[in-house]
């Protein structure tokens, strides 16, 4: 079976937009794909999937905070665009089975592809869930708050299976992601790949029996992926819908509850936490006055870029240093550090690519590990606006790699160095050669794109020899790196390349036409 054109095409722009994930370093491969966008769209849609071998993913520890972490997944690039372009495709098959959206139930990943190439519906958010909880239980006299415990890493593959197939799902469709999943996980029948905007839809598609249940046995309640609200009028019929709860869990697919996470409100308490879950809570006026420009002119949309130039001196001043930095300390300084909003105020500032918290990131980094991948993100949004000494700051950087903290990372590792390979202003060449001998290859492969940055041909023409022993990602790298050789030599090299890989076919031609 055969995916439509226009499905792909559509997989490959939300990439280009939005990455694969939040979590991990874009592959640059995105953007060379969507330079040669209408060979990769002629060659996608002329595979058959049925016949597809799916390319090795990358599985890494992130924080969550400086003590929980969570497993994450960066699938391979076209295995990624395929996945999306089979959810833009048949997405919709799913979500007729859902809750309606209407009965303000289920709020999460409401599948609704956007003009802008984004895949859910955004007028349906986290916010939304606990003001409707804050509304719905008004009628009530407690509500009990639970959690499903390491909800996408235990969903059963079976389950998921069985839920395609009654979607509708056409055959080999069903095959392809199940094949994906077992793929990633090494043949264990359990668990999705978190990081992948598109698997979301797949963890509400587990999640359908469940709401089912929940409403066939009159259970008034309101969801969000794994979080769940269940309205009811006392104590004890609180308590027995944990036990009805954790029976449904078990019986349709043995997940459990989050003991942690189980909690029994009144209703003046649950209000009060609606409340506090709602009410947007800057640290302090300092930030509120940043948000409040930034709301200004990105009207609340957090992917709008906004132009330094056109922020007026009396609003530029509340970007100031010192307002930034004292912000950012005022989150570490508490005992338990609010990482989550943390990172989403790196993010509003990576709108703006103000530099202000340049220095503290760099200086802090120790305590800022849980956010290294947004505080990555932020750094390359300054490039056109830092006036400082890049090759000083890339020094600095190479310091901390050299910590003992992020050598025990390598999601560290590959989030910092990523840091060179999209800013060819960090011109460490010397320092980055020597790094490579002794590093895994998943650092090889930021090394080796770093190397195409920076063009370093003459370095990259001494691994040419070492190219059939390198994995998959790092033969990628290389390959886009080659440009960085002479004409003439980089199409001897590229014509003597044997890969029986379609992502390396297309790179390789990318790199001949160079």
């Amino acid at each position: 079976m055969k995916l439509q054109e226009n499905s792909l095409i559509w997989a490959l722009n939300h990439v280009v937009k939005y990455s694969d994930t939040d979590l991990f370093p874009k592959p640059v491969e995105f953007d060379i794909l969507y330079e040669i966008e209408n060979e990769v769209i002629n060659r996608l849609k002329d595979l058959d999937l049925g016949n597809y071998q799916h390319n090795p993913s990358r599985r890494f520890i992130v924080p969550k905070d400086e003590i929980s972490y969570r497993t994450a997944t960066q699938l391979d690039p076209l295995d990624h665009i395929i996945l999306t372009a089979i959810i833009y495709e048949f997405g919709q098959l799913i979500e007729n089975r859902r809750i309606s959206i209407n009965d303000n139930k289920v709020f999460a990943y409401r599948f609704a592809p956007q003009s802008d190439f984004s895949l859910y519906q955004p007028s349906v958010s986290w916010l939304q869930f606990w003001e409707n909880c804050k509304t719905r239980a008004t009628f009530y006299k407690y509500a009990v708050s639970l959690d499903i415990a390491d909800f996408y890493n235990q969903i059963y593959h079976h389950n998921i299976e069985n839920q395609l197939i009654e979607s509708g799902f056409p055959n080999q469709i069903k095959k392809w992601l199940i094949n994906l999943l077992e793929s990633i996980t090494a043949k264990v029948s359990r668990g999705i790949p978190i990081g992948p905007h598109a698997t979301h839809l797949l963890g509400e598609l587990s999640l359908i029996p469940v709401d089912n249940s929940l409403t066939l046995k009159g259970i008034d309640f309101c969801r969000f992926v794994d979080d769940i609200i269940i309205f009811c009028n006392s104590e004890q019929e609180a308590k027995i819908i944990i036990y009805q709860m954790a029976e449904i869990l078990d019986k349709q697919q043995r997940l459990i509850l989050q003991r942690q996470k189980t909690k029994i409100y009144t209703a003046n308490e649950f209000n009060q936490h609606c409340i506090s879950m709602t009410k947007d809570q800057p640290i302090s006026s300092h930030e509120e006055n940043i948000l409040n420009i930034i709301k200004m002119y990105s009207s609340s949309n957090p992917y709008t870029t906004i132009s330094i130039k056109n922020l007026p001196d009396q609003q530029l001043y509340f970007f100031a240093k010192h307002f930034v930095e004292k912000i950012l300390s005022e989150y570490l300084s508490t005992n338990e550090p609010n990482y989550t909003r943390l990172r989403w105020f790196l993010r509003r500032l990576s709108q703006v690519g103000i530099p202000s918290a340049i220095e503290f990131c760099i200086d802090n980094i120790d305590a800022l590990t849980p956010a290294i991948s947004d505080i990555c993100h932020y750094l390359i949004s300054v490039n056109n606006n830092y006036n400082g000494d890049w090759k000083i700051l890339g020094s600095k950087i190479f310091n901390i790699l050299n910590s003992n903290l992020i050598k025990s990372s390598e999601y560290f590792q590959i989030t910092l160095m990523s840091l060179f390979a999209r800013n060819s202003s960090l011109n460490n060449a010397s320092q980055i050669i020597a790094l490579y001998q002794n590093s895994p290859s998943s650092l090889r492969r930021e090394i080796l794109l770093s190397a195409y940055s920076q063009n370093m041909g003459d370095w990259i023409r001494e691994l040419k020899e070492s190219y059939t022993s390198m994995d998959i990602w790092c033969k990628r790298a290389f390959l886009i790196a080659s440009i960085s050789l002479p004409v003439e030599e980089r199409k001897f090299f590229l014509d003597y390349v044997k890969d029986n890989n379609l992502l390396n076919e297309l790179l390789i031609k990318w790199a001949k036409s160079k």
